[in-house]
């Protein structure tokens, strides 16, 4: 059975980093002690990503020839290659961290809404990434993970810290709005209200699960 010196917890199976800390173990695997079997992908799990990646190819090139003969539809090409770069950075992400649901869904948000301020700046910034997407992103996530972790029955471990992190971005709105950024109020007064809600509610049902996390977490 392996250890973690820094969680001072053992590990059956045979991981490689400890689930709680993600930091190496030490110790000899016990490949009896995996509990859930190992279930094969099928076909089409192996066939789709590969379609998608040829036809993103495809595209890629077809707007690469573009750009390069024809001046007219310069800016179009560009814009879709930006586009197909932004979709699979995206990809990459959910896939990467596809076994931590709520971890893949808080860089999931980050990366959108530097994406979004991106696609802002280079179309001429008219303020719509900031006025409209990141609170209505941000909103959205803070619900779907709540109703997420209360249907699904998750731990309180594996989502109280995401959570609380998607709240305090949810309050970033409140210091655009503050600084005189926003040209729109009602998106991120909506953002804000839920964000504190929300914060709130963390606190009163939930103050001292959380408390433990982040000790835990921050090894104090």
């Amino acid at each position: 059975m392996q250890y973690c010196e820094k969680c001072g917890v053992y590990v059956m199976g045979t991981l490689q980093n400890c689930p709680l800390c993600q930091g190496p173990l030490s110790g000899e695997s016990d490949p009896e002690g995996d509990v859930y079997p190992n279930i094969p992908l099928s076909r089409l799990s192996h066939v789709l990503p590969r379609v998608l990646i040829l036809a993103s190819a495809i595209a890629a090139a077809a707007c690469t020839t573009v750009f390069l003969v024809s001046p007219r539809f310069q800016w179009e090409a560009l814009a879709v290659l930006a586009g197909l770069g932004s979709g699979w950075f995206t990809v990459g992400i959910a896939v990467k961290k596809r076994k931590k649901p709520f971890q893949a869904v808080f860089w999931q948000i980050c990366a959108l809404s530097l994406l979004a301020v991106a696609w802002d700046v280079g179309t001429g910034f008219r303020g719509w990434s900031l006025d409209f997407v990141l609170p209505i992103l941000y909103v959205c996530t803070m619900l779907a993970m709540t109703a997420t972790a209360r249907i699904l029955h998750f731990q309180v471990q594996d989502y109280l810290v995401y959570l609380m992190m998607d709240i305090l971005l949810g309050l970033l709105p409140l210091l655009l709005l503050l600084c005189g950024v926003l040209r729109v109020v009602y998106p991120a007064a909506v953002c804000i209200a839920v964000s504190l809600v929300l914060l709130a509610a963390l606190i009163l049902f939930e103050g001292p699960a959380l408390k433990g996390e982040l000790l835990r977490r921050l090894h104090l």
